[in-house]
């Protein structure tokens, strides 16, 4: 656990947040409300691994400890390496040093809560009590409206700008008193703002949440059309930071769900290939401390890396061992690096179809003769995945809609206000745990697949779907992928009855492709709890072929009904259900999994893929409901 406390402040203003959520729901750029209803924004990273109060940096020693190794996936990033977010409370030596992460109370314009009065006051970002009405001393509050843009900007509501572009005047803050009327009503229409001052006419705040789409593929807004435009602010890496923004700007409510999207990736720790490197060697290498393996990376020839090293293991190992086990590590390191995402999948796929006995990655395949003859007809290979270890990284958040325009390297930009060190480090967490890996009959969902593309409903849902920035980067969406996924809930939704975790306690990792270099059909179920939950062995029990093929077959059973049936098939076969209408016969009732379960937000789901409605062979598992012999 660790505390978010606004920069300078005492303890009032902090507010506990766990290590996951600084990564997927609290990182820098999001708001949270601490206990006393002050609204903050955690600060960029350039604040983090700081001593409380101030900038003085944590020492190397103590941020040494805070560091994980995920090759693959910080290559993939850009990134050095990655950093657990620190402790409230971290050791340095003998002595105990405060390092939460800083936050700053954003927005900065109140409200005075009187109705009488509802007066617009500015208040310090680093003031941390309730401040009162200079007017008539009554509470104020933070405004519950602020803007953004999808470049990921953030600022407050631009209320003279507002006022002045609908009346013509020239109200401004040095001069000027605002006020809020009529915010009793139901409809934002019925807000409005006006100038004590001037007595001007009150303009109302309707349109402030509009966004267009015009006819040359660019966006406006409402805000935009009213000459009021994205001042670049950023108010998570300081009050003075701005830049030059021409995306239009967009008002949202301080707690909507759009105004924080984070970008995460995550990764399988793998093994690395092995090219008959010196074991005790590379054991030594391994429990360096990383600020020293840093150096020795950052080093360009090899010779001067294995001078380095020298100091380090001379005369225990000679220069020529320490130089051939450098080379080798090199060599691997080459193989180790996908350049593709489909690349990286694929690698990872590869390895959970083999037999590791080495941590991070413990796998072992089953014998297929050991499964039933129906068994083997859909599947070809079942994995239990005894340990693995999955790393879940942040890299940046989008505001307003999800973006598929911006650069890794973009989205890491708004994170520092220090560009130059975006390849350095980023927040991560690691978590521990267990799992199974199903791959499917290749051959078999070929032939499947061309006849289910055929659907009608299918084709409008993949139309759809091209459509949606949400989806662009999930690769190849073809009626492979939709049953892989779609089997994957059915699943899960089954396998808690007997693994003994919960629904929230397991996560997906779909793996489809038909590039013929990298074919791939398959998915992963594993454990996704941060603590000793995610290994208590219950999960890898479950692949056991008496136990699976039961749980598989009750999985496809309840894929032919749903208790919102017929209503659930036909509205899904009638332009789609969900958000967005992504999916088709898939409903709360029957195949959706908490959020953080699902790797694609509980879309493109459908039990037509599993089993139709009349078993017409549709389906991929028909066969096994009609077949007597087996049902």
């Amino acid at each position: 656990m660790n505390q978010m406390r606004m920069i300078g402040m005492s303890k009032k203003s902090e507010v506990k947040t766990r290590k996951g959520q600084l990564i997927h729901t609290f990182g820098p750029g999001a708001m949270q409300v601490n206990k006393n209803g002050v609204s903050m924004i955690a600060c960029g990273l350039d604040y983090w691994f700081t001593k409380d109060g101030t900038i003085e940096p944590l020492s190397l020693n103590v941020i040494d400890k805070y560091k994980i190794d995920d090759k693959r996936l910080s290559n993939k990033l850009g990134v050095n390496h990655f950093r657990v977010p620190p402790n409230a409370i971290t050791i340095d030596g003998h002595q105990k040093v405060l390092s939460p992460i800083p936050a700053s109370r954003f927005p900065y314009w109140h409200i005075c809560s009187n109705t009488n009065c509802q007066r617009l006051v500015r208040i310090s970002p680093t003031r941390e009590d309730v401040p009162k009405c200079e007017s008539c001393s009554a509470p104020v509050y933070q405004s519950r409206f602020v803007c953004g843009c999808s470049n990921g900007h953030l600022q407050d509501f631009p209320w003279f700008e507002w006022l002045n572009n609908h009346n013509g005047t020239e109200c401004n803050e040095s001069t000027c008193k605002l006020a809020l009327v009529g915010t009793g009503s139901t409809t934002i229409s019925g807000v409005k703002v006006k100038c004590l001052t001037h007595a001007s006419k009150p303009v109302t705040l309707a349109g402030i949440f509009t966004k267009t789409q015009k006819g040359n593929g660019e966006s406006s807004s409402t805000l935009q059309e009213k000459g009021v435009h994205c001042s670049g602010h950023s108010p998570w890496l300081g009050c003075n930071s701005n830049e030059v923004c021409n995306q239009p700007l967009v008002a949202v409510l301080r707690q909507a769900t759009n105004i924080y999207f984070s970008k995460t990736d995550s990764s399988i720790k793998i093994p690395k290939t092995e090219n008959n490197i010196n074991s005790e060697l590379e054991e030594q290498f391994e429990s360096l401390p990383l600020a020293l393996k840093d150096v020795i990376n950052a080093s360009g020839d090899l010779e001067s890396k294995v001078a380095i090293m020298m100091g380090a293991f001379y005369p225990i190992f000679s220069k020529e061992e320490i130089e051939e086990f450098l080379k080798g590590l090199q060599l691997g390191e080459k193989d180790f690096l996908p350049e593709t995402d489909s690349d990286y999948k694929f690698q990872e796929y590869q390895y959970l179809l083999q037999s590791m006995s080495k941590i991070p990655l413990v796998t072992k395949p089953l014998i297929m003769d050991n499964f039933e003859g129906w068994f083997q007809n859909f599947f070809s290979a079942v994995t239990q995945v005894k340990e693995l270890t999955i790393t879940n990284a942040f890299y940046g958040f989008d505001r307003i809609e999800p973006q598929i325009n911006r650069t890794i390297d973009n989205y890491k930009k708004s994170l520092r206000k220090s560009t130059g060190d975006i390849a350095d480090w980023l927040p991560a967490v690691q978590i521990q745990g267990e799992g199974i890996f199903l791959q499917f009959n290749l051959e078999k969902i070929k032939q499947w697949s061309l006849e289910f593309e055929k659907e009608k409903a299918f084709r409008a849902l993949i139309a759809k779907a091209e459509k949606v920035p949400l989806f662009q980067n999930i690769g190849e969406i073809g009626p492979a992928f939709l049953l892989v996924h779609t089997f994957s809930h059915l699943l899960m939704n089954q396998l808690i009855f007997d693994c003994g975790y919960s629904t929230a306690s397991l996560r997906e990792r779909l793996y489809v492709s038909n590039t013929p270099e990298r074919e791939m059909c398959g998915l992963l179920i594993y454990t996704a709890a941060g603590d000793s939950e995610g290994s208590l062995g219950g999960l890898v029990r479950m692949a056991e072929p008496s136990i699976l093929q039961p749980v598989i077959k009750k999985a496809i059973e309840s894929s032919n009904w749903c208790s919102s049936d017929p209503i659930c098939r036909e509205v899904g076969n009638d332009g789609g259900q969900g958000p967005a209408g992504m999916n088709l016969a898939a409903c709360h009732n029957c195949a959706l999994l908490p959020e953080t379960s699902c790797e694609v937000f509980n879309s493109l789901l459908d039990r037509g893929a599993i089993t139709s409605k009349d078993l017409s062979c549709m389906g991929y598992f028909d066969e096994l409901l009609t077949d007597s012999r087996i049902s």
